[in-house]
């Protein structure tokens, strides 16, 4: 009989029908937490997004709970003086986006600028980072995430073969990194977030759907070296949720509800 899967780590876990029900159930979560956070503990937020598929979802977040209290980001930023690739310039084109600036909250652009190093976007999203957590020492962190076919999450690759270099680019002091993914991936360069930061977030949503994701996900429950599988860092995380599909679990060989709420 197939394991029923109740939660991952400290994390929740969402499980509905298919993608158009998590991403409903997932923006709708999300919309209830921000409320939550804005009305009831009178705290502002840091909200990052990760690109990919939970981008999508944005748009679905509740009108009203948008507003000056918000800074809106990106949680991992691929570095390309075109744009093309660049995940704040995806966040751009969404309706989210353009009620966030109506609504009068925050953005931190992390597309790169002219001119602009590789490295000096790193520091400057790292001070953006670090100066609001000192002009907002109650405020609370709030970010979602993907994890990718490989294992890879927020920009964060494997490297099996070199542990040392992993936790030297991932868990040193630093909040934000530049580096160069090399053949791992073909967006190779890369101005992402590391373990260090991830450890500030004081709530994380985890969106993946999809059967193709369920091999990589029960590989990831099988084991607990993210230098192997970097998303396996999420189950050493102390708040949030997982949000995903029945068909991603099925794949996983996970049994899943006979109804769904």
């Amino acid at each position: 009989m197939a394991e029923f899967l109740k939660a991952v780590g400290n994390l929740k876990l969402y499980i509905r029908k298919d993608k158009e029900d998590i991403a409903n159930f997932f923006a709708k979560d999300i919309s209830r937490k921000l409320r939550e956070f804005r009305d009831v503990e009178h705290r502002d937020v840091l909200f990052l997004s990760s690109g990919g598929s939970a981008l999508g979802v944005l748009d679905r977040i509740e009108s009203g709970v948008i507003g000056p209290y918000l800074t809106i980001g990106i949680f991992d930023e691929r570095y390309d003086p075109t744009n093309k690739t660049s995940n704040y310039a995806q966040l751009r084109k969404t309706a989210f986006y353009q009620r966030a600036v109506q609504g009068g909250c925050r953005l931190i652009d992390t597309s790169t600028q002219k001119g602009q190093t590789q490295e000096e976007l790193a520091d400057y999203y790292e001070n953006e980072l670090r100066s609001w957590r000192a002009r907002h020492p109650r405020g609370a962190i709030m970010a979602t995430m993907g994890i990718a076919l490989d294992g890879h999450t927020a920009g964060i690759m494997a490297f099996p073969e070199d542990p040392d270099r992993f936790h030297e680019l991932f868990e040193r002091e630093r909040w934000i990194i530049a580096y160069d993914t090399g053949e791992k991936n073909p967006l190779r360069l890369r101005v992402t977030t590391t373990f260090t930061f991830l450890r500030y977030v004081d709530l994380i949503g985890i969106y993946l759907v999809g059967a193709e994701k369920g091999p990589m996900w029960r590989k990831l429950m099988g084991g607990d070296d993210y230098t192997e599988i970097p998303g396996r860092i999420i189950k050493t995380l102390p708040r949030g949720a997982v949000y995903t599909d029945a068909a991603l679990m099925t794949a996983a060989g996970y049994a899943v509800p006979g109804k769904f709420s």
